[in-house]
């Protein structure tokens, strides 16, 4: 008779656990955004049309690098750094200086729309360091040693030359 109540009881906490795990899945997948498609190959330049209804292709200027992105709900950041290695942080619609206005925020890149026309900035690492020696002003001296002091019933040891 034991054995029969600890059987139905382990089977109502099976059957809570599955149904509660159900029950957990069906509230995420309901709350959840629908996952969006992005196209994940970067064209090397965007064109821009220019007066005469041909497309004029607008490239990054030089030296400028999207450093990081953050997305978010509802702002998203993006990090750039300028050609003389500083970096800030930007929102969507901020001027970027002498670039233009930050008009779009991706997971790796950023569009900004300046005077010659609309451009992509990618997320590329930084530039690594080369390593240089690193130079002392005087040569190191090796420190003496003192003696220790002797236990009891002990010795002294000899000093170091």
């Amino acid at each position: 008779m034991q054995s029969r109540a600890v059987l139905l009881i382990l089977l109502l906490l099976i059957f809570v656990a599955v149904s509660g795990l159900w029950l957990w899945d069906r509230l995420i997948e309901g709350s959840a955004p629908a996952p969006v498609a992005t196209a994940t190959m970067p064209p090397a330049r965007t064109a821009t049309l220019a007066p005469g209804g041909t497309p004029t292709p607008v490239q990054a200027p030089p030296g400028y690098r999207l450093a990081g992105v953050a997305l978010g709900e509802p702002e998203s950041f993006a990090v750039i750094e300028a050609p003389n290695g500083l970096t800030s942080l930007y929102r969507l619609h901020d001027d970027v200086p002498r670039l233009g206005e930050l008009v779009r925020i991706d997971a790796e890149r950023v569009v900004i729309r300046g005077t010659a026309g609309q451009f992509d900035l990618w997320l590329a690492p930084a530039a690594t360091a080369t390593p240089v020696p690193v130079r002392t002003s005087k040569p190191h001296s090796p420190t003496r040693m003192l003696p220790l002091r002797p236990q009891s019933g002990g010795t002294t040891p000899a000093p170091r030359s």
